[in-house]
């Protein structure tokens, strides 16, 4: 599966706002705008999907999520997705989106008010309608022209209704929005990424299957290896490409054996109290594991003297590992995108150019959306590729620059002795004469 685009608006600052998606786009704006805001809004849409009624209630309800611009005060919550799925055939290219009504003080709202499903066979046709919530009504396939009726609470999708359904047609373009799979690289502090305890939190999934792992860095990699040694091997050559003063990475896998004379506790503390638990390795009470084993990836570098773990490396080093590590996996894990927090944090510009090149390179299927402050991203990345925070009283919104206008751009910069990057910071930072002459060098937005 392909993204192709994502719209998101009615969420905290953000106003309506879509992103047309390739391999990778970069939001770049000044600090506390708005891209924390777009890569959250895009998750929390995602995860509306497949929320249960009750959840849904709840994240309809979620204060934080309110917007509470003035501009925005009565705005909906709106999200949209187009994909390209080959295995679709017919129905290949795939519009789907929804929107809801924020909790108000009047006690209204809590309801999902709009919902549509449309798709086509090849871009050079227009799309076919097969959900119009608004009426009440779906169609099941290309085979008919009728709507049949659908009734809905008002917490429900109507593609939990016809995922149930046998024998629709549109049952497998319903499976594709429902399996869409977004995941984020948020942390900025990796530390404890390379170096995890002894335990974990038991998740109910198979351990041995590989799944994008913020939290065990080694662990994933092991797993990468063990089961899609192809890809390990391209981290790898990435890596050594990246820092050519490494001559090896390894990883070793250390048995945890528990000692019969000694007794696990755990401490559970609440408000009140505080009090000791002994457990068993598979006491079923605990929301948590002992790992039966722990991992450690190992660099041997031309400049050390000897081999060491890599948690020992400089904070620019392991995010440049880490970021690579989670971009291969999110190619194995089925993640269609992926968003990444501060792309350019601890990492010097030569490599960070190096790094989105490898980056860019990789991918397959996975689609990134990244967010940073770096005025140089905007000279290592095409024009359509980044897209500018556009304050409006208070509002946040992303536009690109135009690809018409990216020459015009570079000599206006130039011409100020500035790069393209400093240019756009300083316009993004002035007044509203700064802000109109920023808007010439951007497209138009448009809705469908």
């Amino acid at each position: 599966m392909q993204i192709k685009s994502v719209t998101v608006g009615g969420f905290k600052n953000l106003k309506r706002t879509k992103i047309n998606l390739e391999r990778m786009v970069v939001l770049i704006s000044l600090n506390n705008f708005g891209k924390s805001n777009l890569l959250e809004a895009i998750n929390f849409g995602i995860d509306f999907l497949t929320a249960s009624k009750k959840l849904r209630k709840s994240m309809m309800g979620w204060t934080k999520g309110i917007p509470l611009t003035p501009g925005l005060a009565f705005e909906d919550f709106l999200f949209e997705i187009e994909f390209d799925e080959p295995s679709l055939d017919k129905y290949r290219y795939v519009r789907y989106g929804f929107s809801f009504s924020w909790f108000k003080d009047d006690g209204t709202g809590l309801k999902i008010v709009n919902e549509w499903l449309e798709s086509r066979k090849n871009e050079s046709v227009r799309y076919s309608s097969f959900i119009k919530r608004n009426e009440g009504k779906y169609r099941k396939g290309y085979s008919t022209q009728a709507h049949r009726k659908v009734l809905l609470e008002t917490s429900q999708l109507a593609i939990d209704i016809l995922s149930a359904i046998e024998n629709i047609e549109i049952s497998d373009v319903i499976k594709s929005i429902q399996n869409l799979k977004y995941q984020t690289c948020i942390s900025l502090d990796l530390q404890d990424r390379f170096v995890p305890p002894p335990f974990e939190f038991v998740t109910g999934k198979d351990d041995s299957c590989i799944g994008f792992d913020d939290d065990d860095i080694p662990q994933a990699l092991f797993l990468l290896k063990k089961n899609y040694p192809e890809k390990f091997n391209l981290f790898r050559e990435a890596v050594f490409t990246l820092f050519p003063e490494f001559s090896e990475i390894s990883l070793q896998a250390f048995e945890l054996k528990k000692d019969p004379t000694e007794q696990m506790s755990v401490y559970i503390t609440t408000n009140e109290s505080s009090k000791r638990i002994d457990v068993e390795n598979d006491d079923e009470t605990l929301p948590f594991k002992i790992k039966e084993e722990l991992y450690r990836l190992i660099i041997k570098s031309d400049y050390l003297n000897q081999p060491i773990n890599a948690s020992l490396m400089s904070a620019g080093t392991k995010r440049v590992i880490w970021l690579l590590a989670n971009v291969f996996i999110s190619g194995c894990s089925g993640t269609s995108l992926l968003g990444i927090e501060e792309l350019e944090t601890s990492i010097h510009p030569k490599l960070l150019r190096q790094l989105l090149e490898i980056i860019i390179e990789s991918q397959e299927d996975t689609s990134i959306v990244a967010s940073s402050h770096s005025p140089f991203l905007v000279q290592y990345l095409k024009p359509h590729q980044v897209y500018l925070g556009i304050p409006d009283e208070g509002a946040a919104t992303f536009r690109r620059i135009a690809d018409s206008k990216s020459k015009a751009l570079s000599v206006s910069a130039r011409n100020l002795g500035v790069s393209t990057g400093e240019y756009l910071f300083e316009l993004m930072a002035g007044d509203s004469d700064s802000a109109s002459i920023l808007g010439q060098y951007l497209e138009e937005p448009i809705y469908e």
